[in-house]
């Protein structure tokens, strides 16, 4: 068994996976304790990681006592299921575990992998098997914090799944330009991209989850594990 590892920039998941996923949790203790708690639980095999945020002596001396492989996924390790050419070096490691999980599940089409977190990352991946390009903006919760920190009367106010079209106080307008703005957004690649590859699949993942429009007909797939997919493939 595989324990896998998405350090993202407000938080650390894990997962145990063999077949398919036997554990997720998002960390809440030390990772000494951590990893005392799952190897106990589970065989773990190796220990497999992602990660945006910078150098942890604690984690790595926690690494340090596990008497298993670990290895860390960057842009420079190569896709399992096929060449995927012109991987920007300085991708995050994140990102490539999302979109190696996208290639591992349909390798024949192209692919448009959406990490809908802190930030919103885009990547298309050509059906012949080159990295075409990306995008990052704010997530939900970044444009709503950025409007309170940077105006003098604005609320602070946590991000909601769903938001009306038109608000009805400033509460509600800010919530409609973040949940909303971003869903258009979204759409907005997934049209334009649409129109250059007619073959495309949209996978998502993420923290957000968003219900698009019922005239974007392409398959769209929604999975949260697609980090962990990726990092368990490598």
């Amino acid at each position: 068994m595989k324990l896998l590892i998405d350090i993202g920039n407000t938080s650390a998941k894990l997962a145990v996976m063999d077949d398919g996923i036997l554990h997720y949790e998002r960390r809440h203790e030390s990772w000494s304790d951590t990893f005392s708690r799952l190897m106990s639980q589970y065989p773990i095999s190796d220990v497999r990681l992602s990660t945006v945020a910078g150098e942890d002596a604690e984690l790595n001396e926690a690494l340090a006592q596990l008497n298993v492989p670990v290895r860390w996924l960057s842009a420079a390790v190569p896709c399992p299921v096929k060449p995927i050419a012109n991987v920007p070096l300085g991708l995050g490691a994140d990102r490539w575990a999302a979109d190696i999980g996208a290639i591992v599940q349909d390798p024949d089409h192209t692919l448009l992998v959406i990490d809908a977190g802190t930030c919103l990352t885009y990547d298309v991946i050509a059906r012949e098997g080159a990295y075409l390009g990306g995008a990052i903006s704010p997530g939900v919760q970044l444009r709503l914090n950025a409007m309170h920190e940077h105006t003098a009367l604005l609320p602070q106010i946590e991000a909601e799944q769903e938001a009306v079209l038109l608000g009805y106080d400033t509460r509600t307008h800010m919530l409609s330009a973040a949940v909303n703005g971003t869903r258009f957004e979204i759409e907005g690649y997934i049209r334009q991209l649409l129109g250059m590859y007619p073959d495309l699949h949209v996978f998502i993942t993420g923290g957000n989850t968003f219900q698009f429009s019922e005239d974007i007909t392409c398959p769209i797939t929604h999975d949260p594990y697609l980090v962990f997919r990726g990092l368990s493939a490598i």
